[in-house]
C-alpha cells in the first residue's frame, strides 16, 4: 500500500515563482549522489507537479525513469511509474509522451 507524501517532503509555491522554485531544487542534480536523478515538472490541464525521476536510460537531459515521489496532486501518476523525460531550451525538463 502507497501511502501520500509527507508533509515535511512536499513544497508549495506560487504559479508566479513556480519556476524560481523549479530551478533552485533541480540544483540538487549536480550533487554527485543524485546523478542518476532528474528533477521533472509534470503538467495536466491546470495542474503541476514536480517530482524526481530516477533514470533508467538516457541522461539528465532525455530519457526513461521510474517515479521517486508519491504524487500529492497529479492523481494519474503513481510512485515508481516509467516516465519519459526531455529538457526545453530553458532548462525545465518535463515529462513528455
Amino acid at each position: 500500500m502507497v501511502v501520500q507524501e509527507s508533509d515535511d517532503n512536499l513544497l508549495l509555491s506560487c504559479e508566479a515563482h513556480g519556476k524560481e522554485t523549479y530551478f533552485n531544487i533541480k540544483k540538487m542534480e549536480k550533487k554527485p549522489s543524485m546523478r542518476n536523478y532528474v528533477y521533472v515538472w509534470f503538467k495536466r490541464k491546470k495542474q503541476a507537479e514536480k517530482m524526481w525521476v530516477k533514470i533508467l536510460k538516457g541522461n539528465q537531459k532525455k530519457g526513461v525513469g521510474k517515479l521517486d515521489n508519491i504524487p500529492a496532486f497529479l492523481d494519474h501518476l503513481e510512485l515508481g511509474q516509467t516516465i519519459k523525460f526531455k529538457t526545453d531550451k530553458e532548462g525545465i525538463t518535463w515529462q513528455s509522451i
